[in-house]
């Protein structure tokens, strides 16, 4: 199956899972409100940076090197899962630690959610093995079926509780870890013949993963503090859980435009990976114009309807949310751009170039937010995270261009000759299918 038609499959399942997403997203923000969303938001970004930062890159590591030493795949997996299973742990009790000390910032947790909490780290971390091992051969059915599968589980364990009147900021939380536990659960199944328990684990080869792991997982680390960066100094500021409500409403509306073409990158990062030198610049330009494209139909579909999507999805209550997600779409659809540049680089085994890229991103972004947010609120974090990202682009379009022999104005809008392709990917038959 061609690699587009692999991506659509994924993208499709996607699309399913985001539609469920927001439904569940519509609930949850009409029963916990602007205050309640904030929390939610908050204490969520904390988890998910304190699992990228404690799984050390393990995960990817064991995609990159299944892909350029396939005979040892077995004892690459091995390593990964005891090392994330270590990690996992520890990672979690310190996060247990931080939100049970910081209750002025994190507000009252629950036992129950702190339980659900230090769980969280150790159990995603081994649902990210068992997805890169899916991505190995690209078994875009299996991972379809497992972004639907956890994001319908999800979903249902909210309905059950909304319909019982017992859906609060603790019990939403417990539903977002649900569905690592889900995706880790589905995943080991599919892993299990995968996995050699006979094999034990080893210094070299837990220090060769963690050491392409660490180069890999810094790209994810900055990209997703960067996006967290704004809730959180928001919440420093202004101390009020209903700014960070809507903000965070904002922002996931206009990030709307990632979300649907998330599934990609992990397809494209395992295509890159793979490519003979002489195949990577126009398989990268295609990329970048498909992208480029999908992205500016986005962008404009979003601004037309801005002010209806947020009072049908979380009512005129959240109407404050406009402004800073009307200002927030340009700086995410050049984010989605740049993360193909972010993508190419971190699988050629470059990462460092991302990084570096991202970490400039980040520090300009909380430059901005400490000036900003004390002048303008809420929009001035928005204003920051777009201008952000339009120095993230420049810096990965300079890296590439000087790094590779890569055309600028081949990556910008799709030509008449993209599209002939694209249907013919689309319309292509396997000869067993004939």
């Amino acid at each position: 199956m061609p690699l587009l038609r692999k991506a659509i499959l994924v993208n499709s399942a996607e699309f399913v899972c985001l539609a469920i997403g927001l439904a569940q997203t519509i609930i949850l923000t009409r029963v916990l409100g602007p205050a309640g969303i904030g929390r939610y938001s908050l204490i969520n970004s904390t988890l998910m940076l304190t699992a990228q930062f404690c799984c050390l890159g393990f995960p990817i590591s064991f995609l990159y090197h299944s892909q350029h030493d396939p005979d040892n795949t077995k004892e690459y997996l091995t390593n990964a899962i005891w090392m994330s299973l270590f990690l996992g742990i520890s990672g979690g009790l310190v996060l247990v630690a931080l939100i049970y000390s910081k209750i002025g910032y994190f507000g009252h947790v629950p036992w129950f959610t702190l339980l659900g909490v230090g769980l969280y780290v150790p159990i995603v971390l081994q649902s990210g093995i068992a997805r890169q091992n899916l991505l190995i051969k690209i078994e875009a059915k299996k991972l379809s079926f497992m972004s639907i599968f956890v994001t319908t589980g999800a979903f249902l364990l909210v309905l059950i509780l909304w319909s019982l009147g017992l859906l609060g900021v603790g019990q939403a939380i417990l539903c977002f870890v649900s569905m690592a536990v889900f995706r880790a659960g589905i995943g080991w199944y599919w892993m299990r013949k995968d996995v050699d328990f006979s094999i034990k684990p080893t210094w070299h080869t837990s220090r060769k993963l963690s050491l392409m792991g660490i180069r890999l997982s810094w790209a994810d680390v900055m990209v997703l503090l960067n996006s967290t960066l704004n809730i959180m100094i928001i919440k420093f500021f202004i101390e009020d859980f209903k700014s960070v409500g809507y903000f965070s409403r904002g922002l996931q509306i206009a990030m709307l435009i990632v979300t649907t073409s998330q599934a990609i990158f992990p397809l494209l990062f395992s295509r890159f990976a793979s490519l003979k030198d002489g195949e990577l610049v126009g398989n990268l330009e295609k990329a970048m114009r498909f992208i480029s494209t999908a992205c500016v139909i986005m962008i404009l579909g979003v601004l037309v309807t801005a002010k209806w999507l947020v009072i049908l999805m979380y009512g005129r209550e959240f109407l404050p949310a406009v402004k800073p997600m009307m200002i927030l779409l340009p700086g995410t659809g050049i984010y989605l751009i740049s993360r193909v540049l972010l993508m190419f680089l971190s699988s050629r085994g470059k990462p460092e170039w991302s990084v570096l890229a991202l970490f400039l991103g980040a520090m300009v972004n909380a430059t901005l937010c400490w000036i900003l947010i004390p002048l303008l609120g809420i929009e001035g974090a928005a204003l920051s995270f777009t201008i952000s990202n339009v120095g993230l682009l420049v810096t990965m379009v300079v890296i590439v261009i000087s790094k590779y022999k890569v055309n600028p104005t081949r990556c910008l809008l799709m030509s008449r000759n993209d599209c002939k392709d694209i249907m013919k990917q689309l319309t292509y038959r396997s000869p067993c299918n004939v």
